[in-house]
């Protein structure tokens, strides 16, 4: 048995091709895959596929589907998104999320009287990549650059759930890639809102002079990146700053929401303000998700939040003065969208948005990138096993992220992909 294998050290995000050779004709070969997150020892994950080979001895992953496994695809990245949990002691693995230490991954080949084993070496970022913490008087981030590159930057911003270390995983591949990236807070940090309500506009006019005059990466043209609730911020700050020329909006909406305590809304303010005053915006009726949560336990299925928003949308009677008049920027877009989504209905909010900006002739490139099958992931390929974030025990029922493992996976993918190329491009 002759194992090759590309990429066998390689980043994180980037696909490996798998095939195994001088094996006897029509027979049967098992791959299992073991891995650990490198900042959550003792939870282990594991995939496999059971593989017959060709008449020359010959399995190619990328050309065959398993016979048997924990995924059903022509796909040499199927034992890595179909990876589960097989081992746990009880941690969290987004706590004390770290990309200092790099993902092992143990491989082994077996045949009826052969067996093989191998490691894959998966880093978050390459050594030429500094990670330099950022304290300023007005804010607090951390830069992830390269010395003498490109000079583009970009300011990231996270989702609803304030975890800034989770977004070190797409800021560090990122700037591998030679795309500097500044990641800050909106919320819950010193100066700023504990919570996700009425954060301040203002907040990031600081930052937009740093990033224009500071002596490590200065850019006159600001770019943002912003997942789910980050889109919508970063859709919103592009229609009020003219300085900022490509967005980047993974899972946004069109509007403008009720501000948020974790997954709950219960403050009937904004999410944002400007000039101490909560801008426009629309009203989550939490009954409208627990009459649907209930109905979903009792027939079975999966429930979410995007029928609360879609129902709260058109039941409000303010909808043009909560929807962000996106037409005003000056930015090049790329809104990217599950056609499942089950947080919210990003594809709904991403079509609004499109219409809109159709209707009012905008001048600048418009992108938009769905994705079948794709439902609420984290925006980057390869890192955070899906089976681990799309569904969970909540409340007597199941909560879905919504899509399925393989849709997620290409989707994320895809739009990692597209999002590398459309920062890169003049």
């Amino acid at each position: 048995m002759k194992i090759e294998i590309s990429n066998i050290e390689a980043l994180i995000t980037e696909k490996i091709d798998i095939k195994v050779l001088e094996l006897m004709p029509n027979s049967k070969v098992k791959i299992t895959l073991k891995a650990e997150l490198p900042w959550c020892s003792g939870e282990e994950y594991s995939s496999y596929g059971v593989f017959i080979s060709n008449e020359k001895g010959e399995v190619d992953l990328d050309l065959i589907e398993p016979i048997e496994g924990t995924y059903k695809a022509k796909d040499s990245m199927g034992l890595i998104y179909s990876l589960k949990k097989t081992r746990t002691v009880g941690k969290n693995i987004a706590e004390n999320i770290s990309i200092d230490k790099p993902m092992i991954m143990h491989m082994i080949f077996e045949t009826s009287d052969e067996k093989k084993e191998l490691e894959l070496k998966r880093i978050f970022k390459t050594d030429d990549v500094i990670v330099k913490n950022i304290c300023e008087e007005e804010f607090n981030g951390e830069l992830f650059y390269k010395e003498n590159s490109n000079n583009k930057l970009i300011l990231m911003l996270g989702g609803s759930d304030g975890n800034m270390s989770a977004i070190k995983l797409m800021a560090a591949p990122l700037a591998a890639r030679g795309i500097n990236v500044l990641m800050v807070p909106y919320f819950a940090a010193g100066g700023l809102p504990e919570k996700l309500e009425e954060v301040p506009l203002e907040y990031f006019e600081k930052i937009f002079k740093w990033i224009e005059s500071n002596t490590i990466v200065s850019s006159k043209e600001i770019f943002l990146h912003g997942t789910s609730k980050g889109g919508e911020l970063a859709l919103l700050l592009a229609s009020r700053y003219k300085q900022i020329k490509k967005v980047v909006a993974v899972e946004p909406h069109a509007y403008c929401f009720q501000a948020l305590n974790g997954m709950n809304c219960e403050k009937m303010v904004s999410s944002w303000s400007f000039k101490n005053k909560s801008i426009p915006f629309i009203e989550i009726d939490n009954n409208i998700f627990l009459e649907d949560q209930k109905t979903a336990i009792e027939n079975g299925v999966t429930f979410g939040f995007a029928s609360s928003y879609k129902k709260s949308i058109e039941k409000a009677t303010n909808k043009e003065e909560a929807r962000i008049k996106i037409e005003n920027s000056e930015a090049d877009l790329l809104l990217i969208t599950g056609k499942e989504d089950n947080i919210w209905n990003s594809y709904d909010g991403c079509l609004i948005i499109q219409d809109n900006l159709k209707k009012n002739n905008y001048k600048h490139k418009v992108e938009l990138l769905t994705c079948d099958g794709m439902g609420h992931p984290m925006p980057v390929p390869y890192i955070i096993p899906i089976s681990d974030t799309l569904a969970m025990n909540m409340m007597g029922g199941v909560f879905s992220s919504g899509g399925t493992i393989e849709g997620n996976a290409d989707g994320q993918y895809k739009s990692w992909q597209r999002t590398i190329g459309f920062f890169m491009e003049p």
